[in-house]
């Protein structure tokens, strides 16, 4: 899911960029790895996220809103 969002997330320039700072980690998953991205992002790049899964990998919508649940909201 990862890459398919990276690639389609060329043309714009700022998410790309986020994009490729992100942590991957493997897990280990019912024993088979499996990559854990872990983004670091505000809010308009999230949606913008949101936005560019929503066309290159449907399936990533959950996980992603999933995680900006978490998160919370930021305090300064």
């Amino acid at each position: 899911m990862y890459d398919r969002v990276l690639e389609s997330s060329k043309a714009s320039v700022p998410l790309y960029v986020v994009l490729l700072r992100a942590f991957v980690v493997p897990s280990s998953v019912e024993g088979h790895i499996e990559r854990m991205v872990e983004i670091s992002c505000d809010a308009d790049i999230a949606q913008q996220l949101l936005t560019i899964a929503s066309k290159a990998c449907p399936d990533a919508i959950p996980l992603i809103e999933k995680a900006i649940a978490s998160a919370g909201p930021k305090l300064d």
